[in-house]
């Protein structure tokens, strides 16, 4: 029995030039809705609202000359045109996983590049389905960007936000924020807490200029490196959760307390993990003790030199 490969393989061969081209074009379409479906397994939503805005795509090679190394060979090259400037921005800070799932469906291709859909490109949609799927969604409104969504305060919330919405957010300003998103995973992967609380001092402000301050908790051996890292980035990050609607004043990085060690903030897979119950003030509290402890074994390694 011959494999779906090579029976693809064996009608495009008896198929003329357009209908073999046409198939081809319909091929990678899927194979392009299959790998964003892969990309974001943790968030089915936002991978419709993703292909809701792919208005084309393009596989071609890049014939532009270059110097150095593979020179002589030309780059294949994915385009996609998209009408929404935070699906580009998304599709860009998971760039390199695209083009794994990519791989994966058996589509291999050198680069993922995202265009702007201009003029009346904007009019057309490569997947009518996801628009269906996501004006079901969000109602009969115009869709509001699903990385943005902020649920309605629940009462008692520490942050007048739901807290796991709030670090999805912060996640994609991250990885928006370094060269390479495995740079901005690299000071993830160590947080072990992490908390958006309100330093609005207005209280007339209206909800879409809420500040908040970051607190991020991570182990003592981690500590001075993120908080380097958080000097040199943490105005970048900022910047860029403000263009996704979230206003950050200040971040600080605290020693992990014993209750968190072992947790991840940010998991690569699902969706990051608010503290919850735990106190905030008790953890600052606990917190300030194992920087006093970690000071103290500091001047003591220092004492000890001389």
């Amino acid at each position: 029995m011959e494999s779906i490969a090579t029976g693809v393989s064996n009608l495009l061969a008896a198929l003329n030039a357009d209908a073999a081209k046409e198939l081809r074009i319909a091929q990678n379409n899927q194979r392009f809705k299959n790998a964003v479906i892969r990309t974001w397994p943790e968030n089915p939503d936002v991978a419709a609202y993703l292909l809701a805005h792919v208005n084309a795509l393009y596989v071609a090679k890049d014939k532009a000359p270059r110097k150095g190394r593979g020179k002589d060979k030309d780059p294949v090259v994915l385009g996609v045109y998209l009408d929404n400037s935070h699906a580009r921005s998304e599709i860009n800070a998971r760039r390199e996983l695209l083009k794994l799932a990519l791989a994966q469906e058996g589509m291999h291709v050198d680069e993922v590049r995202d265009h702007p859909a201009m003029y009346d490109m904007k009019d057309r949609h490569l997947y009518p389905n996801a628009v269906e799927r996501t004006a079901n969604f969000f109602g009969q409104t115009p869709p509001d960007d699903p990385f943005c969504r902020r649920a309605k305060p629940a009462e008692g919330s520490r942050a007048g936000a739901d807290q796991s919405d709030l670090l999805e957010i912060l996640k994609r300003a991250f990885c928006l924020s370094f060269p390479d998103i495995e740079h901005a995973w690299a000071v993830l992967e160590k947080v072990e807490g992490a908390a958006l609380t309100e330093a609005r001092f207005n209280k007339n402000a209206s909800h879409s200029a809420q500040r908040y301050r970051c607190h991020l908790y991570v182990d003592a051996a981690h500590l001075e490196g993120v908080r380097k890292i958080i000097a040199r980035f943490g105005d970048t990050v900022a910047s860029r959760a403000k263009r996704l609607r979230l206003l950050i004043c200040e971040i600080c990085v605290h020693p992990s307390p014993e209750a968190l060690h072992g947790r991840q903030a940010f998991p690569r897979s699902g969706r990051p993990e608010p503290l919850g119950d735990l106190d905030l003030q008790e953890l600052r509290s606990e917190s300030a003790r194992v920087a006093a402890e970690v000071r103290a074994k500091v001047r003591g390694r220092a004492r000890s030199s001389f």
